[in-house]
């Protein structure tokens, strides 16, 4: 497992959205409007990158550093969206974790621990413990996250060597050589692979490479926590320790 250690500041949106205070894309607007003074100085620039244990104001009010940290996992449902709103007023995880956070009586806005597309189910984490999720979702570290995919078409034995071999996909741009740390075929149609990077939509491109699809898409694995293990029903939350998800 790799030394490095999560940043010890974030650009100032993103750490206002963290710390539970606000979307980032709220923070956003605030920071524009002049209400936000960072250690005495008004900031007005939302992706200025400030220490994390900043002394934030907005509109006169101190904006807390959490100091109690909750660890959660959901097995998201399949169609859901991960973020806090949608302006389509889709559903999102949101309506599966704040029922719970209720019922638990944990009153902290918890984040998701990167993100599940609207058509992956499986394994989500939340927390509102900014440097373990830095490390959890930082590349350099290496947190495996396996996938159960299913396919339109029986994958090949030199379609799966190609995946093992690497192929260039692209993503918002940008070309790059991509290839599970682990592939195995369950059944013609059914493969599991674990990735150690979370670019966007990297499975779904990774087999559109090869001229193949994913019809179904599960995370079943993210660090030590286990889909099967957990035998959580969709849409269900669990609060969990720190050191079942990965040793830190």
């Amino acid at each position: 497992m790799s030394s490095c250690k999560p940043s010890n500041a974030k650009s100032l949106n993103r750490l206002l959205s963290q710390r539970g205070y606000c979307s980032r894309k709220e923070a956003e607007s605030l920071i524009r409007e002049g209400k936000v003074v960072v250690n005495a100085q008004r900031v007005r620039n939302p992706f200025q990158v400030v220490p994390i244990d900043s002394h934030i104001e907005i509109d006169g009010r101190t904006t807390p550093c959490k100091q109690t940290h909750y660890y959660a996992v959901m097995n998201k449902r399949r169609g859901s969206l991960t973020t806090t709103h949608d302006e389509h007023a889709r559903e999102t995880v949101y309506d599966d974790l704040l029922p719970f956070l209720a019922q638990a009586h944990i009153t902290e806005r918890l984040f998701a621990v990167g993100r599940l597309d609207k058509d992956t189910d499986g394994l989500l984490l939340f927390t509102n413990d900014n440097h373990f999720a830095d490390f959890l979702t930082n590349p350099e570290n290496h947190i495996p996250k396996t996938y159960c995919a299913r396919l339109a078409h029986p994958i090949t034995d030199s379609e799966l060597q190609a995946l093992r071999n690497g192929v260039k996909i692209n993503a918002r741009g940008n070309t790059y050589i991509a290839k599970p740390s682990a592939l195995e075929r369950i059944s013609p149609r059914v493969v599991e692979l674990t990735l150690t990077e979370g670019k966007n939509r990297e499975v779904r491109r990774l087999f559109e490479a090869i001229g193949n699809k994913v019809e179904r898409l599960t995370r079943i694995r993210f660090g030590n926590l286990s889909l099967a293990l957990l035998n959580l029903q969709s849409g269900e939350t669990r609060l969990v320790q720190k050191e079942a998800i990965w040793n830190y």
